[in-house]
Parts: C-alpha cells; sequence; structure tokens
C-alpha cells in the first residue's frame, strides 16, 4: 500500500485554477436567487474571479521554477509541473474568458433562465485549459482535457435565441438560423471530439504499455536511458496521441469541424475557441515532443512536418473562397495552428519560445478580429457576412482602423507583432536546419494576404449597399482599444515579449 506523499502538496501553485474553481462554484449557485441571477450580476462575479486568477498567475510567475534554475517543478506526486511555462498560459487563458465574459451583453439574453451555466462553463473550460497546461502526467492532461472540452460542447449549442429555458420536451418552438447552427456546431463537435478523445486515450495507454509510466516526463527519460522503452507501442501510441491533439489544434487532416463549429457557436465563444483551445493543446503537444519524445524525432518529424505543411496551405487557401467572416477566421485560425507547429518541427529552446510567443500575439489579433466581429454581427445567415464591412471607414473610422490593423498583422505585415511572431518561428525553423518548411511558410503568408487585405478592400473602397446599425458596447471596445495598442507596442518592442518567452520555457 502506498502512501500519499504531502510534502509536495504546493495548493499555493494552484492559486489561479482553485480561484476560478470557487468562482464557478459560486456564479452556479448564485443563479439560484431570483434576485442574483442577471447578466450584469453574474458577469461582473465572473470578471472578479478572472481578474484575481490572473494577479496570482501574474504573481506566481516570478516565483515559479525555470528550465535554466535547475529547481524541482514537480508537485502533487508528479501528477502536476509547476513553472514559467504553465503560468504564461493561464495567463493567455484568462484572457481569453474576458471575451466570452464581455459578450455576455447579448449571451445570454435578460430572459434566459439559463444565464448562471454560460459563466460557469466558461470558468470550468478555463480551468480545464489551466490544469492541462500544468500536467505532469498522461491521466492528468486527460480528465483536464475532458473538463474543458465537455464544459466548450455545450457552450457551442448555447444559443441565446433556443428559447427561455422554460420549454417543455413537448412544446413546439420556431427555431431561428442562429438556433438551429448553433445546435449543428455543438453536435458535430461532440461527436468529432468524442473520436478525438477516444483516439487520444488509446494512445496514452499504449504509451504507458511501452513505457510502464505515465509521467511526461519519466517518459523522456526512460526513452533516453532504457532502449527497451523505444519499441513499437511506444510508435503508435505517440502516432495515436499526436492524432488526438492535432484535432484539438485543428491541423490538417483533422480540422474540417472548425469552419462549421466556429461559424455555428455564438460568437463569445468561437472567440474564445479560437485561440484557447489551440493554446490548451499546444501547451500539451511541446510538453510531450519536447519533453517526452524529443529520443524520437527521426520518427515523428516527417509527420509534423507533413502536417504543418499542409495546414498552413489548405487552411489559407480555402479562407480565400469564404465570404462569411468567422468562417474566413476558422481557415485563418487552421493556418495559424500551422504555423506554431513549425515551433514544434524545430525542437529547440527558441522554438518552444517561438510557440510561446506568437500563442501571446496571435491572442491580441484574434480578440481583436472577433470583438469587430461581435460588434458588426446582424441577425441570420448573412449576419457575418464580410459585405456587412462595406462602407465601415465612413461610418466608423477607429472600428474600420484597428479592424485593418489585425488583418493586416494576421497576415504577417511589418511592423505589426503579427511579423515578428512568423519570424520568431521561422528563425528557430532555419536555425534547426528546417529552411523548406520556413519557405513553404512564406508562400503560405503570401497567399494569406488576398483574403486579410479583402477585408480591408470592404471597407474602404466600397459603399454600402445600405445602413447597418451596430453598438460598440464598453467591453468590446476596451477589447479592441487594449488589441490594438499591445499589437503596436510588441510590434514595435518584440524583444521585451520575446525575454518573457524564453524565461517560459517548459521543463
Amino acid at each position: 500500500m502506498s502512501l500519499i506523499n504531502f510534502s509536495d502538496m504546493n495548493w499555493f501553485a494552484l492559486a489561479p485554477e482553485l480561484t476560478v474553481l470557487i468562482t464557478a462554484l459560486f456564479v452556479l449557485m448564485a443563479g439560484l436567487n431570483k434576485n442574483l441571477n442577471s447578466n450584469p450580476y453574474l458577469s461582473q462575479t465572473a470578471l472578479s474571479g478572472v481578474v484575481i486568477a490572473l494577479f496570482f498567475s501574474v504573481y506566481l510567475w516570478g516565483l515559479a521554477p525555470t528550465a535554466s534554475s535547475g529547481e524541482d517543478p514537480e508537485m502533487f506526486s508528479h501528477a502536476l509541473l509547476n513553472d514559467r511555462f504553465s503560468q504564461t498560459f493561464n495567463i493567455i487563458f484568462l484572457l481569453m474568458s474576458l471575451f466570452a465574459i464581455f459578450g455576455s451583453v447579448r449571451y445570454p439574453q435578460p430572459d434566459h433562465e439559463n444565464k448562471a451555466e454560460y459563466f460557469s462553463l466558461i470558468l470550468f473550460a478555463v480551468m480545464g485549459m489551466m490544469f492541462l497546461a500544468k500536467s505532469g502526467n498522461l491521466i492528468t492532461a486527460f480528465i483536464s482535457l475532458e473538463i474543458f472540452s465537455v464544459a466548450l460542447y455545450i457552450l457551442c449549442g448555447f444559443s441565446a435565441k433556443h428559447g427561455t429555458g422554460r420549454e417543455t420536451p413537448s412544446a413546439k418552438l420556431e427555431l431561428s438560423w442562429e438556433t438551429l447552427s448553433s445546435q449543428e456546431s455543438a453536435v458535430k463537435y461532440l461527436l468529432t471530439g468524442a473520436f478525438a478523445s477516444a483516439i487520444l486515450v488509446y494512445g496514452m495507454a499504449l504509451m504507458y504499455a511501452g513505457t510502464g509510466t505515465t509521467e511526461i516526463r519519466l517518459i523522456g527519460q526512460l526513452i533516453k536511458e532504457n532502449p527497451y522503452s523505444s519499441n513499437l507501442l511506444v510508435y503508435i501510441g505517440m502516432a495515436l496521441m499526436f492524432c488526438g491533439l492535432a484535432f484539438k489544434v485543428s491541423l490538417v487532416p483533422f480540422h474540417s469541424w472548425t469552419p462549421d463549429v466556429y461559424q455555428g457557436a455564438p460568437t463569445p465563444i468561437t472567440g474564445f475557441m479560437s485561440v484557447a483551445t489551440k493554446a490548451a493543446a499546444m501547451a500539451l503537444i511541446a510538453r510531450i515532443f519536447y519533453i517526452a519524445l524529443p529520443q524520437l524525432e527521426e520518427v515523428w518529424m516527417p509527420f509534423l512536418f507533413g502536417a504543418s505543411v499542409l495546414t498552413m496551405l489548405v487552411g489559407n487557401i480555402a479562407a480565400i473562397f469564404q465570404n462569411n467572416v468567422k468562417r474566413m477566421l476558422a481557415y485563418s485560425g487552421v493556418a495559424h495552428a500551422g504555423y506554431l507547429m513549425i515551433g514544434i518541427v524545430a525542437n529547440s529552446e527558441q522554438g518552444m519560445a517561438s510557440i510561446i510567443f506568437y500563442l501571446a500575439i496571435y491572442l491580441f489579433m484574434n480578440i481583436g478580429a472577433f470583438a469587430v466581429v461581435f460588434i458588426m454581427e446582424g441577425e441570420g445567415q448573412e449576419g457575418n457576412s464580410i459585405h456587412r464591412f462595406k462602407g465601415l471607414a465612413k461610418r466608423s473610422p477607429l472600428l474600420a482602423a484597428a479592424m485593418s490593423l489585425f488583418m493586416v498583422s494576421l497576415a504577417g505585415f511589418p511592423p505589426t507583432a503579427g511579423f515578428f511572431g512568423k519570424f520568431y518561428v521561422f528563425i528557430a525553423a532555419i536555425k534547426s536546419g528546417y529552411t523548406l518548411i520556413t519557405i513553404l511558410a512564406v508562400i503560405a503568408s503570401v497567399i494569406s494576404v488576398y483574403f486579410y487585405l479583402r477585408v480591408i478592400v470592404m471597407m474602404y473602397f466600397h459603399e454600402e449597399d445600405e445602413e447597418v446599425p451596430f453598438t460598440i458596447n464598453k467591453g468590446m471596445g476596451a477589447l479592441v482599444m487594449v488589441s490594438t495598442a499591445a499589437i503596436l507596442f510588441f510590434g514595435i518592442f518584440p524583444s521585451a515579449l520575446m525575454q518573457l518567452a524564453i524565461d517560459s520555457i517548459p521543463f
């Protein structure tokens, strides 16, 4: 009988996660009180929890062990790792959750009875992502991944136009297009996600069968020191784990769910998923391939190389043909997942740092772009059509300028932060000897210029067919302003953020 090791239970290192968990449970209970079950109260409570957790994460980042310090990051019997890498991802998840919380001005509607569940599910999703980034064990990683996945399955179908929550099963409902598409996105995400999770956990099981452990760092040590650990079971398990995680990151050919789910889900959830889900899965991919499987680089490198190239090209080419801005940004996200994989292919410290830098920049680019989409969003199937942006420069010059900056930065034009995001990833690949993938990535970036500039052309060089009303609420307006400032600042001073990324390399 093994005894529980209490000596490495560092509860303070889990302060951000515990804050989010307590807030989620409190919000859920507050929804039972009719006086508290209102969007303003619930959103402000959720926002308070996120801000407190953000403060803890920033504080703990300075205290956390680094890869160069030699300190032991393992805690809770090796189930979790406390390092700057995990705290950096905590900050990314918490910042992205602000978009979903500020979206409460429209989702859910005031007469909807399930308002508390919306905010609680967002917080549970964030908590799952935070634990995933801290996972030092494959079992912990799978549980964490399922926590945030199940929450997102529900949130994708959380259309505020579904009803009030008081309908009976026999009630006849005339469902709107938004509701039907939201339900469709939830079902597609659930079914494909279930298959991906099954493949992932089977891969983890084979990895355990091949090495005798589920600890990520110990797997790396065994493969390095014990030649019998490099066996067929490990190879098959590695392949299956990559397939399961590739679904979450939206790598080709596991990307087909992305445009439909992004289009059908409520825009606040789409914006939240666009970065947070990718960041969570990339955190685990980085730990597995950089920490556990670097000795098998010759085996997995060709597959990751091919997946990265296909993802960049397919994502950018498919985005050209999209008239729906959410679908366009979905395919754009697919392409950016390909750029991120270049950092994994590089398999170096600079490659890991470039991934962290890229995700931090991608956070501001996407949160800003989706905030503008949210502001401009209309009703019906054409509610997110690119034609809604016609003449925006005349009606709202500042909003059009901000959207132009987001598009230019996503395309990678200097001197925006998006340019340096790609620049550092490309440099890491070149230093590792992967010049070919860098050339292909540049070609893919050139292709992307078309659909990004198309939005700008609509805003500045087309007259609006009819005046489309829109309202810039304080929350979304603040996100647009902060994102604009961040992209400009890090475009001028990228080295400051890159140094933070270097200090956050995983163990």
